[in-house]
């Protein structure tokens, strides 16, 4: 999945061949999902135990991000933060 959190703080996902605004499930009227929400989390790196089958409890990053949210945790492959300051 291909996300950015835009230079206004919309969330933004790919949805066929373009960036889509998303929109807040939970809110009464059309609100956009985005940084103002007290429940958006900061973008960070996804990571996973280096061997989870054996005793190496190393974890290692996967090159995917990860964007917590009110509901859910969203794992992006390719992912930009585009606000001021931002990671990408």
């Amino acid at each position: 999945m291909k996300g950015k959190i835009w230079i206004d703080g919309h969330l933004m996902i790919l949805r066929g061949r373009e960036m889509s605004p998303q929109n807040c499930p939970y809110a009464q009227r059309h609100t956009p999902c985005g940084d103002w929400c007290p429940l958006f989390g900061e973008p960070y790196p996804h990571t996973k135990r280096a061997n989870p089958n054996g005793l190496d409890r190393r974890m290692v990053e996967t090159g995917q991000t990860v964007l917590m949210l009110c509901q859910t945790a969203l794992i992006f492959d390719e992912f930009t933060d585009e606000r001021e300051g931002g990671n990408d």
